[in-house]
């Protein structure tokens, strides 16, 4: 057999499926850069030079927050490729099916799937690195001039190209490790159909819904109550991973009732725009769920981060002058403490920003991945109700009317859980010296309204690409 035949197999897999390879391999060079980025500013000479104007505790701390969102970006890639990784074996699996229908067994079809991640992986170091290279040298630049330093030439870490290389490169392989177990136990046939099978909803979804309603409002309670900002700190992440626990099971076990009682709905059920779009939702009703409750996660997560960084940026010269009035500084502690404060406060700020572009990118693409491979799944059903006399139109309004459900719940749930975490978030930020109320509230306002601008955007962009999927395709 030719030695190029495998390679050619799952290069030309890769070619047809472009339309979800393609912003899959996106998002790993983009999450490459982003790690290989983190990487060189938490060991850039230039920002922790000697004399440079930020040392001692300001330079362990931007050494500190910059090492941290490291390994916070590195374990996101991880999820995050696990996650969008499982669109795509989903999708593969019926060609795989075909293969090993025509006779090939598992040993080639693993083969296959090991040049196709080769491939993922050697695209995504060699794209990602050069681009995270380009995007250390901008970051750098934009890191110095928040805390006030001079500029520094173009250089490149072999470092943190080595830990980013390691890093990926094992992220790859569990990838390919994973994929081979899904084909593991599936005959050809099963295979096939993989794409047309559906999941099984809970069987009680109240035991779900009241231990999930109950940690929300456990959490909004604690969140809502706090007055200790020391004790704030300590209750945040009870309350975060409450709230986390308590998203999932309503997502769930929500989606589930939700669907259940509006097919009970004659006057709703039965009508051209709602009967195809709630049978596909009721049909992944468990998947969904799980689905929507990750962006929801993600999406408040963009919200408080921004919100609570961009407070201590814009607030720190207020928090300075305060404490110096209190204490009776000196003009030379004066210029030591803001020194130290906006070494933090800057470093925090630009990696709110960098992370919240990343989930919000993340976010997008799940949204994206989500409904372009249910897209595929729904397209026959919708071909179906087009030889019996559904329009172009109808299509239109059906789609529509599952987007907004789809798009409009993690959304709301989100900014329920934002509203809900202001007076805990803003006993903490009265730690670091920030006591402007009116700003902290100014700027989560301005936080929600452009990512609520932009969901829109996804919105549009990802009900446009589903539309043109399920109105082209025969059956």
């Amino acid at each position: 057999m030719n030695a190029f035949f495998y390679p050619r197999l799952a290069l030309s897999g890769m070619r047809r499926d472009r339309r979800i390879y393609t912003p899959y391999l996106a998002a790993c060079v983009f999450m490459t850069a982003v790690v290989y980025d983190l990487a060189f500013l938490a060991d850039s000479p230039a920002l922790y030079a000697v004399g440079s104007g930020v040392n001692g505790m300001g330079t362990s701390a931007i050494r500190l927050v910059m090492t941290l969102g490291k390994w916070v970006m590195a374990v996101f890639a991880l999820l995050f490729f696990f996650y969008t990784n499982a669109f795509l074996i989903r999708r593969r699996k019926k060609e795989l099916g075909l293969m090993s229908v025509l006779g090939m067994d598992r040993g080639a079809l693993g083969t296959i799937l090991f040049w196709e991640a080769l491939m993922a992986a050697a695209f995504t170091l060699v794209a990602g690195l050069g681009f995270g290279v380009l995007l250390s040298y901008l970051s750098q630049a934009v890191l110095l001039r928040l805390l006030g330093l001079p500029a520094v030439a173009f250089s490149v870490s072999a470092s943190a190209l080595r830990q980013c290389a390691v890093t990926f490169a094992a992220i790859f392989a569990l990838l390919y490790v994973r994929g081979v177990l899904s084909l593991r136990h599936a005959q050809g046939a099963a295979l096939l159909k993989s794409e047309n099978v559906g999941e099984r909803p809970p069987k009680s979804q109240w035991l779900l819904v009241i231990p999930g309603i109950a940690l929300l409002l456990g959490a909004y309670y604690i969140a809502a109550t706090i007055k200790d900002p020391v004790a704030a700190i300590l209750l945040f992440f009870v309350a975060v991973i409450m709230v986390i626990l308590a998203t999932y099971l309503l997502f769930i076990s929500g989606s589930v009732t939700l669907c259940r009682t509006l097919q009970k709905s004659e006057a709703f059920y039965y009508k051209k725009r709602n009967f195809v779009s709630l049978s596909s939702l009721t049909y992944r009703m468990k998947r969904n769920g799980a689905g929507l409750a990750s962006i929801c996660i993600l999406s408040t997560m963009v919200l408080v981060m921004l919100a609570s960084t961009a407070s201590l940026y814009f607030g720190a010269e207020d928090a300075i002058n305060t404490l110096a009035v209190q204490n009776h500084w000196h003009p030379t502690e004066i210029a030591d403490v803001r020194a130290e404060f906006f070494s933090l406060y800057s470093s925090l700020f630009f990696l709110g920003i960098l992370l919240s572009v990343v989930f919000l990118f993340a976010t997008l693409l799940m949204l994206y991945y989500k409904q372009v491979v249910e897209g595929y799944e729904d397209a026959s059903r919708f071909a179906i109700m087009q030889r019996v006399g559904m329009t172009k139109r109808d299509i239109r309004e059906s789609v529509n009317a599952q987007m907004l459900l789809v798009f409009l719940l993690p959304l709301a749930a989100a900014a329920l859980h934002l509203a809900f975490a202001q007076p805990m978030v803003w006993q903490i930020l009265q730690i670091f010296g920030i006591q402007n109320l009116t700003l902290f509230l100014g700027v989560t306002g301005a936080a929600l309204l452009v990512f609520a601008l932009l969901y829109c955007a996804m919105y549009r962009l990802t009900s446009n690409a589903y539309y043109r999927i399920v109105s082209t395709q025969n059956v």
